[in-house]
């Protein structure tokens, strides 16, 4: 059976995003952290997403990955032409009721966690997890479905937004497998789930 691990980014009071749905600044996310969870997708075949993530994700690197330099990029590192590389190589799975099937994707229109149990049942490598607490708080809430959480803790703390766990309707027990503390402040912590 593979493996479903949900990478998230979080502020210290545990918000995914400001309040109008945005990333913090600034944003600490060096080429080390970017090496570092490189690992995480390297050892992936798929990445499932929400349709959120997605749009801001995928158009961004798409261009990377084709050789480009998307118009609001910082200068691009190593590390970010290694992600684009394994990016590349992904199959991508987006949770979405309006987006058609394209080219590079599959869309999951219904049940979530159905389709995810589904993907964790047929041969492959690890499944990496990408979504907002609407999504994460059900999936989450499935027995036996998410096996890790890949948490980067950010040096921010922001007033407005959604927790990383809204909407949570059952508890979780976890255990840390592996932590690491990187220079510009954020801390990358990956839990395995308890049976």
């Amino acid at each position: 059976m593979r493996t479903l691990v949900a990478h998230l980014q979080t502020t210290l009071n545990n918000r995914i995003a400001t309040a109008p749905g945005t990333f913090w600044e600034p944003f600490p996310w060096g080429e080390a952290e970017i090496r570092y969870v490189n690992q995480t997708f390297a050892a992936a075949d798929t990445w499932a997403m929400s349709r959120r993530v997605y749009d801001v994700v995928a158009p961004w690197w798409d261009t990377v990955a084709a050789g480009g330099v998307p118009d609001d990029a910082p200068p691009l590192t190593d590390a970010d032409r290694e992600f684009a590389e394994i990016y590349a190589g992904l199959a991508k799975v987006v949770f979405s009721t309006h987006l058609p099937e394209g080219e590079g994707r599959t869309v999951v229109s219904g049940d979530i966690a159905g389709a995810l149990a589904e993907l964790k049942a047929g041969e492959g490598r690890d499944i990496v997890l990408s979504c907002g607490p609407a999504t994460l708080g059900p999936l989450a809430a499935s027995p036996g479905l998410i096996n890790e959480y890949l948490v980067v803790i950010h040096p921010a703390v922001v007033a407005e937004g959604r927790p990383m766990f809204d909407g949570l309707t059952a508890d979780i027990a976890l255990e840390l497998r592996e932590s690491k503390v990187f220079e510009g402040g954020a801390v990358v912590l990956r839990y395995g789930v308890r049976a």
